[in-house]
């Protein structure tokens, strides 16, 4: 936290960060927080990681399933101090053995008001490319105000979306908060495109198919299920993909639309850790269940099988295809956004070396999780705000077209 704050990355607010960190870093600690709450639209990291640093005083409101995803991440992979958004233990941790301290989340219905003070938040579900996404309608004595989160208007529970700006259009909206992440593009494409082309290649590919999407992009999962049910061919899921649905799972509007994990269309991946012999010791406690499950493949098992599987793989697990050893034919569907920075520019060169030295043959089939330029508009146009500030966006500039009064955010320094 020091680091972030010194490079004035976070601002130093009084009351708001975590009393064991505070001291940490010589800061003097607070009694009570200075907030009262804090709202999370998603679980995705540029939303939700810095909860890690908040005083647990501090209650989060989200979905359940919000909160099913930030617990399923914490425990599914090693903890350091950006991964502790469910749960958090103090510093300096000096016995790994403590017990975490729970935060304390406040579960959001949609259309359901809660009150934060004098405040009223009406929480409305929209689409997203990670199911559980929130926007929110709020009420203070002197205006309305509207904060978009991420959304799309168009994709696989669209109609979510415009469920929301129906009710806006009811409402005298003083000032909105629009995400812009896509407004420089004309128009986006669809889950059914990826599924189509996917299913094109992979009907036509006679060896390996390797899938790279966001494991947390539950519309994506399903998408490449389908596409190999249909080619008869089983997907191969990571340990934490597995964990993670067996946790989503437990919600029953998420139970309804995704096949468990002991499915016959799914095998779950097991690497070499540690010793290398697969032995229990290898691997972490929340792991071990599915290491000894009936349908644990490793990479010797995809060798001989190719042509009967599709690999999910992501950028981090792409040295797994050595043990594998694709044969020629095979191909690597990228299916996730393109890059957007300079690390991911390198992380993406990086990717296409191992492409190239395995020969796979390459595809990019991927839909936005955020709203178009032309779906922006509609948006824009169907809340009718008095003043409109663009947020989560590099091209601010495309809302003047959009809107009479567009009020640009500007950077302070603190």
């Amino acid at each position: 936290m020091k680091d972030l704050l010194t490079l004035k990355l976070l601002p130093y607010l009084d009351g708001i960060y975590r009393n064991d960190l505070l001291l940490l870093i010589g800061r003097k600690p607070h009694e009570e927080p200075s907030v009262d709450g804090v709202f999370l639209s998603h679980i995705h990291q540029d939303h939700s990681a810095f909860i890690a640093l908040l005083d647990e005083r501090i209650p989060v409101s989200c979905s359940y399933i919000t909160q099913a995803y930030a617990k399923a991440i914490l425990e599914s992979r090693p903890r350091t101090l950006e991964t502790e958004v469910y749960n958090f233990k103090k510093r300096p941790l000096v016995d790994r053995k403590v017990p975490p301290i729970q935060r304390t989340f406040k579960q959001l219905e949609s259309e359901k008001t809660t009150k934060t003070g004098s405040i009223e938040i009406k929480p409305f579900s929209v689409d997203h490319s990670v199911p559980g996404a929130m926007a929110f309608l709020i009420h203070t004595s002197e205006k309305t105000l509207v904060y978009t989160g991420d959304l799309r208007l168009r994709g696989v529970c669209g109609h979510l979306t415009k469920k929301f700006l129906d009710a806006l259009a009811k409402e005298d909206v003083d000032l909105m908060l629009c995400e812009g992440t896509n407004i420089h593009e004309n128009e986006n494409q669809t889950e059914e495109y990826v599924e189509k082309n996917a299913d094109n290649v992979v009907s036509r590919c006679k060896q390996l198919v390797v899938a790279d999407f966001a494991y947390k992009d539950l519309h994506r999962f399903l998408t490449f299920y389908k596409v190999a049910s249909g080619n008869n061919r089983k997907i191969v899921i990571s340990r934490r993909h597995a964990y993670l649905l067996n946790e989503l799972r437990n919600i029953p509007e998420i139970r309804k639309m995704i096949p468990g994990i002991d499915d016959e269309n799914i095998l779950i991946y097991v690497e070499r850790k540690d010793t290398g012999r697969y032995v229990q010791s290898d691997y972490d406690g929340w792991e071990r269940d599915f290491v000894e499950m009936s349908n644990a493949v490793k990479a010797d098992w995809i060798h001989g099988n190719q042509e009967k599987v599709i690999v999910c793989f992501t950028f981090f697990d792409i040295n797994e295809l050595i043990d594998v050893a694709p044969s020629s034919g095979s191909v690597y569907i990228h299916s996730s956004s393109e890059p957007h920075n300079e690390e991911q520019i390198i992380d993406v060169r990086r990717l296409n070396n191992w492409i190239d030295f395995f020969g796979l043959e390459k595809h990019h089939f991927h839909a936005s999780g955020h709203a178009s330029g032309q779906e922006i508009q509609e948006i824009v146009q169907a809340t009718n705000p008095k003043e409109l500030i663009p947020i989560h966006t590099e091209h601010p500039e495309h809302f003047r077209k959009m809107h009479k009064n567009v009020s640009m955010p500007k950077l302070e320094t603190f």
